[in-house]
């Protein structure tokens, strides 16, 4: 390895930094939009102006907010910030605004078309951040052992546990989303045991769970029926099964995702050449994904197997609309062009006596058919198959790479997006209280979605003129900061 290294964010040239002076992702690991606690040493970066800390009046714990002193967007973290992260993960908040109100259509030559882009990998690539903050969390390139990873592990319990809350609370506005702040939680604390693995193999877990989440998914249902073992929908002790198996983010293969930005925390993100190469392999990801889908889906002889639409077609109906998973409960969302079909009902068990209204109780579920397995083969948005997963996981690494490739020649260029990803907590309860607010819903129209996505960046990028660190991403700091703090 070449004794110098060029530092994220600046492109200049300085000593190999120990493992523990790694340039960080964010200044606060709270919420989807974590921030790291800080190099343990001495910052990797050169200094551009005064390093941005909180003012010396306000301890780590105060529930006085840092001030913001130095170079802009730096938070607490300084200038080894990963800018690009933060980037990314604002320009997935600003997608998840698009599919919650746009409105959307198939191809690549219209604005509605490049906007169906944001269904399902806005939040694909909001999960692999979610790993990728995690890895922060707990040291890294250099994982915490001993009495600081069980620090780590209490504090991130803690933080799981104000999601939940911060998650039921939102569910209160009634909107029309499908909240992903619970299924946030559980990812986390889920991934706790995990977080001492190196890359390859926390890469290895990403691509197993791709792999056999999906069956998983679709065949333990009604394995559990055959058993004669089923869940009230209507009881709180069943969420469990919901945040791994029945839920809108299925944690079975969703787990793929935490896997992957965790496994990409432990890599080396000062070299120019690493980051082109997980842009590349972003790309392969991409193309295996959706091309392995379509050519899939037309050699099996899938019924609507999936298609390349480039050029968006006249009449919308030509997209094909159908129902989006992704969206409200109980089939009430307008559907969106591409989004996959609900997986077909199961034929009931004529052994099982009938099911009603199938209200509390659920579904019954029967032997699995052909036609349940076939819809394994699809890579449309929220169908939890591998191919999804292959295909959104490399869009999402092909979009990280690529941010944080910008950011090494300009902080500034991606200052809006990276002032939303900043504060992405904050930014996410927010456009919630405003689809509250205004009555917005799916399909309420683009220039909706356009004022929602100003308005965040604006007030993100005001609040940090000001303040190193979001308002909800302070409170839930400070909180997990005391909880785990030896009297």
């Amino acid at each position: 390895m070449s004794p110098d290294r060029t530092v994220l964010g600046t492109g200049a040239a300085v000593p190999s930094p120990s493992p523990s002076t790694t340039p960080t992702a964010g200044a606060s690991s709270d919420g989807p939009g974590p921030d790291s606690p800080g190099p343990s040493g001495p910052s990797c970066a050169p200094r551009i102006g005064a390093p941005r800390a909180p003012s010396p009046s306000s301890s780590r714990s105060s529930w006085a907010l840092p001030r913001a002193t130095g170079p802009y967007l730096t938070g607490t973290a300084g200038p080894a910030r990963l800018t690009g992260i933060d980037a990314a993960r604002g320009l997935a908040l600003l997608g998840m605004v698009v599919a919650h109100i746009g409105v959307t259509s198939c191809g690549l030559t219209t604005p509605e078309g490049l906007l169906s882009l944001a269904h399902g990998r806005s939040s694909v690539l909001f999960a692999v951040i979610a790993g990728f903050s995690l890895g922060i969390m707990t040291g890294r390139t250099t994982p915490h052992g001993g009495a600081r990873l069980v620090s780590d592990r209490l504090r991130i319990l803690v933080r799981c546990a104000l999601l939940l809350v911060l998650g039921a609370m939102c569910t209160l506005l009634n909107t029309s989303v499908a909240i992903i702040l619970g299924f946030y939680a559980a990812w986390l604390a889920l991934a706790l045991p995990f977080v001492r693995l190196r890359a390859p193999v926390l890469l290895a877990l990403a691509a197993a769970t791709a792999l056999i989440g999906p069956v998983l998914i679709i065949s333990l249902p009604p394995a559990l029926a055959g058993l004669g073992l089923s869940s009230s929908a209507d009881d709180g002790n069943s969420a469990v099964l919901s945040f791994f198996i029945h839920g809108t983010y299925p944690g079975l293969l969703w787990m793929a995702y935490i896997f992957l930005g965790l496994g990409l925390s432990r890599l080396d993100w000062a070299r120019s050449a690493h980051l082109w190469r997980l842009a590349g392999a972003g790309a392969l990801c991409a193309i295996l994904g959706y091309g392995g889908a379509i050519a899939a889906g037309h050699a099996l002889g899938v019924p609507e197997p999936d298609r390349l639409v480039v050029v968006t077609p006249a009449d919308p109906l030509q997209c094909a609309p159908q129902t989006d998973p992704s969206g409200p409960p109980s089939g009430s969302v307008p559907a969106y062009p591409g989004s996959p079909a609900p997986l077909p009902p199961l034929e009931p068990d004529p052994a099982l006596p009938p099911s009603g209204d199938q209200g509390a109780a659920g579904p019954e579920y029967g032997p699995l058919s052909s036609s349940h397995w076939s819809a394994l083969i699809t890579a449309k948005p929220h169908a939890s198959t591998t191919f999804e997963a292959v295909g959104s996981s490399g869009a999402a690494m092909l979009v990280i790479a690529l941010a944080q490739l910008i950011a090494t020649r300009s902080r500034l260029v991606l200052a809006p997006l990276a002032a939303v990803g900043s504060m992405s907590l904050t930014a996410y309860c927010a456009h919630l209280v405003i689809i509250h607010a205004a009555a917005l819903a799916p399909g309420s129209g683009n220039e909706a979605a356009l004022w929602v996505c100003l308005a965040l960046v604006l007030a993100a990028a005001t609040w940090f003129k000001a303040f190193a660190r979001g308002p909800l991403e302070h409170v839930v700091h400070v909180i997990s900061l005391r909880a785990t703090q030896a009297d």
